[in-house]
């Protein structure tokens, strides 16, 4: 397929009529700012979460042992806005009832809203470490943990103190090891931990993704409004279908290339701004090349599948079927940072509809092997190549198309011939 004169006037107007849209500028602005909002939202909504009032444990130790060191500890911390302890330790004084009664009582108080949770120390926990926690609601793991956690610390002095032992030379023994992570590639050893490698992968997916199906939609929707008002019929008139073709995808991808020109210089001044200085930017150029390289593998199926749908309804199925198939990629990222260099993982790198994504997440990681890259970006670009080809085939026939979608029979004759 050749480029010709037509095929970038083709472009240059598809680019313009494309970037002057209000969807397009609200679309460019408003994306980093969802992103943003994705990024930073939760920890703003836990500001606004932060509590305002003393929280009442009611606490029944069996043991007698407990309650004193965490009373003390709680009111060490955590702290509210105002100076006070968040916890407030109430002690429930047994009387030698039975057990089943206290917890009556305790329930009781925690329906009235005079308590917010209960905490239940049985004779046995020093054995046992069990102990129950009772409360309208306990999906609030921060407090559930930190009673957990501080509870158990409290047993484990007690028990090392009557083993004859000092706590404070056992913690001191014990204390747990600060690891410092030092990533090590051919270039040198550079600092950096999993929140930077997880991260840029993540962002590299987020954005692929979303300039997929927003480039996407708006391809294959212009390609359904230019078939039923019958404009495509006056540039086919103009330009040969391969022009045309081939105009759009170039179109498309220079609107894409000013997507990630803004989206790139936002991110390189947030990291300035944040000063994080560890992100693993070693592969940083190889992995815009594959993002080049992915989003027009996309364009291409777009077009072909775009030149088959007559209607918006079709359309949207269209672009449904291939959102579906830029999850997997997200789905698995996590899994994937635990073992970059995976069997399955090399095999998923190779596929090129997943190429792109895969290597967003194995490259700030670590680094493939040599001869992983060059096959897969062989792949990567020949399968653009074929795609292109299959969907000029397809294009060529299907945009002059209208009315009941070809059966699967129709499409491989026209690719044939």
């Amino acid at each position: 397929m050749n480029l010709t004169t037509k095929t970038f006037r083709v472009a240059r107007w598809e680019f313009i009529e494309r970037v002057k849209t209000k969807s397009f500028i609200i679309g460019l602005l408003l994306t980093p700012a969802i992103m943003g909002l994705f990024a930073l939202g939760p920890a703003l909504l836990q500001d606004t979460l932060t509590d305002v009032d003393v929280r009442v444990v009611a606490v029944h130790d069996g043991t007698g042992v407990v309650i004193d060191s965490l009373e003390a500890a709680m009111r060490r911390g955590p702290m509210l806005a105002d100076g006070s302890p968040k916890f407030r330790i109430e002690r429930v004084e047994t009387a030698d009832r039975p057990l089943e009664y206290i917890k009556a009582d305790l329930d009781s108080a925690l329906l009235r809203g005079r308590i917010s949770a209960a905490v239940i120390i049985p004779p046995g926990t020093l054995d046992s470490h069990a102990v129950e926690y009772r409360s309208l609601n306990v999906s609030d793991i921060e407090s559930i943990s930190r009673l957990e956690r501080r509870i158990s610390e409290i047993i484990s002095e007690h028990k090392i103190a009557h083993a004859g032992f000092d706590p404070v030379q056992v913690d001191l023994l014990t204390r747990a090891t600060d690891m410092r992570t030092v990533r090590v590639s051919e270039e040198g050893e550079k600092e950096s931990g999993f929140l930077e490698s997880f991260g840029l992968s993540y962002v590299f997916l987020i954005m692929l993704m979303i300039m997929i199906l927003t480039s996407g939609q708006m391809l294959v929707r212009s390609l359904v409004e230019e078939k039923s008002n019958r404009i495509v019929e006056v540039l086919v008139s103009s330009c040969s279908p391969t022009d045309l073709m081939l105009g759009k995808i170039l179109g498309i991808s220079m609107l894409g290339l000013v997507q990630l020109a803004l989206w790139g210089l936002i991110g390189v001044v947030l990291v300035l701004a944040l000063d994080i200085g560890n992100l693993p930017l070693d592969n940083i150029w190889l992995m815009l090349l594959y993002f080049v390289l992915g989003f027009l593998l996309y364009a291409a199926i777009f077009v072909a599948f775009g030149s088959l749908a007559s209607t918006e309804q079709e359309a949207q199925q269209i672009t449904g079927y291939l959102t579906m198939l830029l999850m997997l990629p997200i789905i698995i990222a996590f899994m994937a940072t635990q073992s970059p260099n995976n069997p399955v993982l090399v095999i998923l790198s190779m596929i090129p509809l997943l190429t792109p994504q895969m290597m967003f997440m194995r490259l700030p990681i670590t680094t493939p092997p040599l001869w992983e890259i060059a096959l897969s970006l062989l792949i990567l670009v020949c399968s653009i190549i074929a795609v292109a080809w299959i969907a000029g085939k397809i294009f060529r026939t299907g945009i002059l198309l209208t009315g009941k979608r070809p059966g699967l029979d129709e499409i491989v004759r026209w690719i044939r011939s």
